[in-house]
């Protein structure tokens, strides 16, 4: 087991490991070649066709990452990085909030990804409706293409979930390696926007509950129907969370 290892998964095949700084530039590696490449809104909405929006979701990425409460599958065999689940805290009443991170992008691009999860995420008040101040953002889920079909996205999702329990806890470890812009914040629920079938049977597995739900038909972009560019089987994209 290495110095950064959480937990053995898959028979001892792989490690999850968090995603501190010097992990970064893999983590960035993972998403621009295989999220950007095969996730829905990210073929919808066209990121990896320019220069400007790659390099905007990187800034996107490692601006995300700096919560310090991300986590990824690491093949122990080849030290790659197998999957990640990336995930942000937001408190609106502290104005610490994702929409931040939006307003320095630029690109026509990933401003309609901000707005879609704008819609989604304020078509259902969480933090009205559940009483809560606090939650956890599970913000991007991805695999690479060679490790699929092992679960890697599911453990790491259950991860960040037991995670979040503990940050819930005053003195914990956890919550004492929180960095300074995070300092006293206390989860309540985590929430992720899924976007394909496959998050979001992670989501139903780990318990999830459905708070908003849109068909990719009425979005559009440049003249296209997401519902042209996406995979039929991935009709909808869903606002979902539950309860730490």
């Amino acid at each position: 087991m290495s110095a950064k290892c959480l937990k053995l998964i898959c028979n001892g095949e792989f490690e999850i490991v968090k995603i501190t700084e010097d992990l970064y530039d893999e983590a960035v590696e993972l998403f621009k070649n295989y999220f950007v490449k095969y996730e829905n809104l990210s073929i919808a909405c066209n990121l990896r066709d320019t220069d400007k929006t790659r390099n905007e979701m990187e800034k996107f990425i490692r601006h995300l990452l700096k919560d310090n409460i991300s986590f990824a599958a690491r093949h122990i065999p080849t030290q790659q990085l197998a999957a990640m689940c990336i995930n942000k805290i937001t408190n609106p009443a502290a104005d610490i909030k994702t929409d931040h991170i939006f307003e320095i992008l630029e690109s026509p691009n990933m401003d309609k990804i901000g707005e879609i999860m704008h819609h989604l995420e304020t078509s259902f008040d969480i933090y009205k409706e559940w009483q809560v101040k606090c939650i956890i953002e599970l913000t991007f889920l991805s695999t690479r293409t060679e490790f699929t079909r092992r679960g890697l996205a599911l453990m790491l999702a259950e991860f960040t979930l037991n995670y979040g329990h503990k940050l819930k806890e005053e003195d914990s470890k956890e919550t004492l390696e929180l960095p300074a812009h995070l300092k006293g914040q206390r989860p309540e629920a985590i929430t992720s926007v899924f976007t394909s079938r496959f998050s979001q049977r992670v989501g139903e597995k780990l318990g999830f509950v459905t708070l908003s739900c849109e068909e990719y038909a009425k979005f559009s972009f440049e003249g296209k129907s997401f519902a042209e560019k996406i995979d039929p089987q991935h009709k909808y994209i869903i606002f979902a969370a539950k309860r730490l």
